[in-house]
């Protein structure tokens, strides 16, 4: 299924992360993480990932401490998208094409962004009362307790069972749940084309009602709805290690979410 597609797309962000982000594209970040266009992204949270893991231990912990940082800070505005963006697209043109992103276009990207940037939003601040843990990290949770530990050096063992056709291991019971119910209606109605090239997959992998447009009881819906003004107050200053592990990261979660487009 989808999943699998971007599970694959994950494997070369890894790829990135773990050889190394080139001088000038470490550089651009820097700047970037630094900047008051940047603190809606919540660049500080990416600062316990570099510190608390390493390729064997589970990115989990952090990927929590990032994205509950992000939700709790106002949504960034399309002037700062469009800022962050077109800084990481002229720093790190050479990285981005290495993993088949292309980016001589880049108004088109800047307005992609924008235009998705709300509903990939709401997914991410997606959070299971039940639980009382944000969807995200919950799924990772799942997929980790059903496999193994969802380290940097395994998460590129997955992509390599993928690459050759092996099973991962993955259950349904994994990634079929409330959360990734709740992020497909999230989908479907932010982003209806991409949400409906997936609900054929979708509905064979976890059953017709997890496409039917419903919100499950126990999900709620927590980003914070007011836009992000400029202000020098959320700059921050972060190491290379941790850009490169933010990198990893951001590949993780896209073949998290995977399943819900």
């Amino acid at each position: 299924m989808f999943f699998n597609f971007a599970v694959l797309l994950a494997g070369a962000g890894f790829a990135v992360a773990q050889s190394g982000l080139s001088s000038q594209c470490q550089s651009a970040l820097l700047n970037i993480a630094s900047s008051s266009s940047a603190a809606c992204l919540n660049p500080s949270g990416l600062i316990s990932l570099a510190v608390t893991n390493s390729a064997s231990s589970s990115i989990i912990p952090g990927v929590n401490t990032w994205i509950s940082g992000l939700c709790s800070q106002a949504a960034c505005s399309n002037s700062s998208l469009q800022t962050v963006v077109t800084d990481i697209i002229s720093g790190c043109s050479t990285d981005l094409s290495s993993i088949g992103v292309t980016t001589t276009n880049s108004t088109a990207i800047v307005t992609s962004i924008q235009a998705a940037y709300p509903t990939v939003r709401q997914l991410m601040c997606l959070n299971d009362t039940s639980t009382r843990t944000l969807c995200v990290p919950e799924m990772l949770t799942n997929i980790q307790s059903a496999t193994t530990t969802l380290s940097l050096n395994n998460i590129v063992a997955l992509v390599t069972k993928l690459v050759s056709g092996q099973s991962t291991g993955i259950p349904s019971s994994a990634v079929c749940t409330n959360c990734t119910k709740a992020a497909y209606t999230v989908l479907s109605r932010g982003l209806p084309g991409i949400a409906s090239t997936a609900q054929s997959s979708f509905s064979s992998e976890c059953g017709a009602n997890y496409t039917n447009g419903q919100m499950p009881s126990g999900i709620q819906e927590t980003a914070s709805n007011s836009s992000s003004k400029t202000s020098s107050s959320g700059a921050i200053a972060l190491s290379f290690g941790s850009l490169n592990m933010g990198a990893a990261v951001v590949a993780a979660l896209s073949a998290a979410f995977a399943i819900f487009a």
